[in-house]
């Protein structure tokens, strides 16, 4: 049986000069190289978009749009491909640049085949241990992140056994906002995922506050809701991890009390100052808050709740999103609320 040489590299060659661009060919080709040549960078930018490549090797002086261009070109679409650059003796400076934007290396024209395999394998071999590295990092840092999270839904559950009143609340909350979040055009699945982490550990400041107080029966004084009002950053330093992977909660979580009139707190944020998913989450919060018994009050009706949103809707809650949530309170499962 006659075994088939295994396939090598495919590169993607670009050199308008046409003598050049054979050479190089044929040296690439006797070594199992898979060659696609073209004589400009745009037809360079046309071939990728429909075939992937291990490696592109170009000209710097091209027609049209020069070699660097072709590369800056390319770290938009792909900041791994390896990218080696052919230059002539008048072009090192330019050259050198390119290794600056993004080239893994610059060859003088004319160069020997060996030179140029061994170039090109290097610079195969250089990207494939990097994205390994990152890759590793990355799922590192997943695994982390994972490792945080559990420590945080560990921490609701705390504050849950901590105050009773607040059991299964932050639950209602998140589902009721991403409904509501859906509801509204241009948001994305990662907005969905911020808003759903934050209005889960919208509360996880409350850890902070002393039971006697989460517990007190009748109104707070002065010095007690000062202290009250200091769980948001309670909330935003605890979740201060987390701000690499959902860059947005943070600011979620702080600003969930701020009110649309600028009344709230802790920095007295107005309107479309505030992030928008802390004005959805507030209202399914209030909404929740009000429907269940706290340690002041008994549970008010589902019928008063809404009396409080529409009343609210302009001064403490944004007045665009209390009808979103009116439309999404009919579909919600029960027994929700």
């Amino acid at each position: 049986m006659i075994q088939k040489k295994p396939v090598g590299p495919s590169i993607l060659l670009v050199e308008d000069d046409a003598e050049q661009s054979k050479l190089i060919q044929l040296g690439l080709q006797r070594n199992n190289f898979r060659v696609t040549a073209v004589r400009d960078a745009r037809s360079a930018l046309a071939r990728l978009s429909l075939e992937p490549f291990d490696v592109i090797l170009s000209d710097l002086s091209l027609p049209g749009m020069n070699g660097d261009e072709l590369l800056r070109h390319v770290r938009q679409l792909d900041s791994e491909l390896p990218f080696l650059m052919l230059t002539g003796i008048n072009d090192v400076n330019t050259a050198v640049q390119s290794m600056q934007d993004g080239a893994d290396e610059y060859l003088l024209k004319p160069v020997t085949p060996g030179t140029l395999i061994g170039k090109v394998l290097a610079a195969i071999e250089k990207r494939t241990i990097s994205s390994q590295q990152v890759r590793k990092a990355r799922e590192a840092d997943l695994a982390k992140m994972i490792a945080f999270l559990r420590g945080v839904r560990a921490m609701v559950n705390a504050l849950e056994t901590k105050d009773k009143y607040t059991k299964a609340h932050s639950r209602k909350v998140a589902q009721c906002a991403v409904m509501m979040a859906k509801e509204i055009p241009g948001m994305d699945r990662d907005a969905y995922r911020e808003i759903r982490v934050g209005a889960l550990l919208h509360d996880i400041g409350k850890i902070g506050i002393p039971l006697d107080i989460l517990h007190k029966q009748g109104p707070l004084n002065d010095e007690e809701w000062e202290i009250v009002k200091e769980h948001p950053n309670y909330g935003a330093r605890i979740l201060e991890p987390l701000e690499r992977h959902f860059p947005k909660v943070v600011d979620i979580v702080r600003s969930e009390h701020e009110r649309w009139d600028g009344g709230g707190y802790p920095k007295g944020l107005a309107g479309n100052e505030i992030p928008l998913g802390s004005r959805i989450i507030m209202i399914a919060d209030t909404y929740d808050a009000v429907c269940s018994t706290r340690p002041y009050r008994k549970a008010m009706s589902k019928e008063k709740a809404m009396e409080i949103l529409h009343e609210g809707a302009g001064s403490q809650f944004d007045p665009g999103l209390v009808p979103i949530f009116e439309k999404v309170l009919a579909d919600l499962p029960l027994p929700r609320y």
